[in-house]
């Protein structure tokens, strides 16, 4: 997830400052997210998955989730 998300951030030529601000979340919030210190709450993962246009899922779960009967 970590590498995924500066990926996505500088595919954008965006400083976390930056980044942060459009999202609407604390430039320490997106570093700590980024270096994994923190998770974030939903509401965080959904304005970060959003602003980069990508599923929470994809962005914030690593393992594929399967239905089991």
């Amino acid at each position: 997830m970590r590498k995924r998300l500066i990926e996505l951030r500088l595919r954008k030529g965006l400083s976390q400052a930056e980044a942060a601000k459009r999202i609407g979340i604390s430039q320490s919030m997106l570093a700590m997210i980024e270096s994994g210190e923190r998770h974030g709450s939903d509401d965080t993962k959904v304005k970060i998955a959003t602003f980069y246009k990508k599923s929470v899922g994809s962005l914030f779960f690593t393992k594929t989730i399967t239905k089991r009967d």
